[in-house]
């Protein structure tokens, strides 16, 4: 492909975002702010510099820009949109008005103890949403922390995940070179994968930074700065600055082992134990550290030649000085000595806990256990007293192990009565809707079925929608008419109905056998096993024959139509007079049959 060089200021990129200002060039990318014409906004266009095309993974670049795009958090620079401009890869990102936390820390030097915490919070929030969708950063620094015009709230912004990976992913592009050495961690450099506890120790060092001014290991070579962070233990942050509270350095020390496994185990994880720790500065004399303790060689002059009164007084200066010293001294012990600052156990299990407690030398018991939506199960949620809090020497920390977060199973209450499932579910104060419907299988009153289903788990106060039986369903009464008994008996059955009353009736338009007429009707409601009366077709009335021999043709045909039967005719002569027909008199026959006269 073939790539554009140099100041892209003033290019359209894919025909929608007008680069108007270069903010940042480095090695690999330039960023530019750019306005996007399509929705009338400010925004930031990172490109891949045509130095740092070569080698470049567009498929892997492509995926975390997409992944990126995902996330949605106050403290991560939002991604837009990628592509590629003119054999440039680029994404449009959150265009943020500001500085960054590099530029504030050349104008300080390094931030006051609370700030310093609340910033490093934010960062750790954004951070975690990153390790929630399976991002690791690589690369915290204060280069790539934005603040909002120095404004309050939510004012971080951590940009330039380019070169995340996925956490749970193999890494394409492996080995510590892309990230910076003063904050790299170790496993990065013996090139392992990055995991989130690698961003926990690039933000430990970073906070380091941020409390004293300086990063631990630096130095002209990054080379040689990347392997102390190998050999090399971070030092406490109260080797520079006395002011930061002992828990608070214990927290950044920890924070920043060399074995990811002892560190907090993500960017959540670091911020609740960063949310416990006190971190009100501690007092020094005149703002100034104090000195450090002086041994001080005092010598003894002995006199030569008796002098009692000298003597004297020279015990009596030295009892003075001893009672003195020992009253300092217990002084000291009451209210200083005896007591230490005590240590996180935060995220800890239980038997980690007794161990540690055994080897510094503490008293550790167990309140009641919590739940929490944080702190995984069997972990310390809370302790008392807090990181950083003073304890005595040998004192009793009191830990509350966490439940993990609250949860119910939902019962089974299939076939339960309605008022007793409905106590069995105020028993976690679940949001319960009732709805009702018919059930051939559970009697009214009886539990169908819930929503969620039994045997899942949810919060207290959960809504669950709980099926409640109406009993059968009603029954409708089928149409018979026209069936012959025996197809109408199996009609009933098989709609869970019984065959009632069965009569007999004459009927002129139902064939003999079949179904006339039926009780109740069809389409009429009815309940399982109600009967059905049937009223059977015996087919016409029988009708007995006139006797119309020696009446007039006419005369007798008009008598036997109007009893129904159908008359046809034969004549002989033309006098019209009968004088035989077809069917006896006072023979019946049913009605509508034909019958013959002859006349003449």
């Amino acid at each position: 492909m073939t790539t554009t060089t140099g100041d892209l200021t003033g290019a359209l990129v894919d025909g929608r975002y007008r680069l108007q200002r270069l903010i940042a060039n480095g090695g690999m990318a330039s960023v530019y702010e750019a306005h996007d014409e399509r929705l009338d906004r400010t925004v930031a266009v990172k490109t891949i510099t045509a130095s740092g095309v070569a080698g470049f993974d567009l498929e892997a670049f492509t995926h975390e820009a997409r992944t990126i795009a995902r996330l949605s958090h106050p403290n991560v620079v939002a991604v837009f949109d990628q592509g590629v401009h003119e054999g440039l890869p680029y994404v449009v990102m959150e265009y943020v008005a500001g500085t960054t936390l590099r530029d504030l820390l050349n104008r300080r030097r390094r931030l006051r103890i609370e700030e310093a915490v609340e910033l490093c919070g934010q960062i750790l929030d954004g951070l975690q949403a990153a390790h929630d969708a399976g991002l690791v950063h690589r690369d915290i620094k204060p280069e790539n922390i934005l603040l909002k015009n120095g404004g309050r709230g939510d004012r971080v912004k951590v940009v330039d995940f380019g070169l995340a990976e996925a956490v749970h992913g193999e890494g394409r592009r492996g080995g510590p070179l892309l990230a910076t050495a003063a904050y790299v961690a170790p496993e990065l450099v013996r090139g392992r994968p990055a995991s989130p506890a690698s961003d926990v120790y690039s933000t430990a060092i970073l906070l380091y930074e941020l409390l004293t001014g300086e990063v631990p290991f630096d130095g002209p070579d990054p080379g040689q700065v990347a392997q102390r962070h190998l050999a090399e233990d971070v030092p406490s942050p109260r080797l520079i600055a006395q002011d930061v509270p002992e828990g608070l350095a214990q927290l950044v020390m920890l924070a920043a082992s060399r074995d990811p496994a002892a560190r907090p185990v993500d960017a959540g994880a670091f911020a609740r134990r960063l949310n416990a720790v006190d971190a009100r500065p501690v007092a020094m004399a005149a703002g100034q550290p104090p000195r450090p303790t002086r041994a001080v060689q005092t010598t003894m002059v002995v006199p030569q030649g008796p002098n009692r009164r000298s003597w004297k007084a020279l015990v009596t200066l030295i009892a003075i000085v001893a009672v003195l010293a020992a009253v300092a001294l217990a002084g000291w012990w009451i209210g200083v000595g005896r007591y230490t600052s005590a240590p996180s156990l935060l995220d800890q299990d239980k038997s980690s806990v007794v161990a540690f407690a055994e080897e510094h030398g503490f008293e550790v018991e167990f309140a009641d256990s919590a739940y929490s939506e944080s702190v995984p199960k069997d972990q310390v949620l809370t302790q008392d007293p807090g990181v950083g809090e003073r304890i005595r020497s040998g004192g009793t920390i009191t830990v509350v192990l966490s439940l993990g977060p609250e949860r119910y199973e939902v019962p089974e209450l299939a076939g339960v009565d309605e008022d007793e499932a409905l106590a069995a579910l105020d028993e976690f104060g679940a949001e319960v809707t009732v709805e009702r419907d018919y059930s051939t299988e559970y009697g009214k009153g009886e539990v169908v079925s819930t929503s969620p289903p039994a045997g899942d788990e949810v919060k207290p106060g959960a809504a669950i929608t709980v099926l409640v039986s109406e009993g059968p369903p009603p029954l409708t009464v089928p149409d018979l008419v026209g069936m012959d008994e025996d197809e109408a008996e199996e009609k009933l059955e098989a709609e869970g109905l019984d065959v009632g009353d069965v009569s007999e009736r004459y009927s002129d338009t139902i064939p003999e056998g079949a179904v006339i007429e039926h009780s109740p009707a069809a389409g009429d409601p009815a309940a399982p096993e109600d009967e059905v009366d049937l009223v059977i077709s015996e087919g016409p009335q029988p009708i007995e024959v006139p006797d119309v021999v020696g009446m007039n043709v006419d005369d007798a045909k008009a008598l036997l139509e109007d009893l129904g039967f159908k008359v046809k005719t034969g004549q002989i002569w033309f006098t019209g007079t009968v004088f035989d027909q077809s069917k006896d008199p006072g023979e019946e026959i049913p009605k509508g049959s034909e019958i013959w006269l002859w006349a003449r």
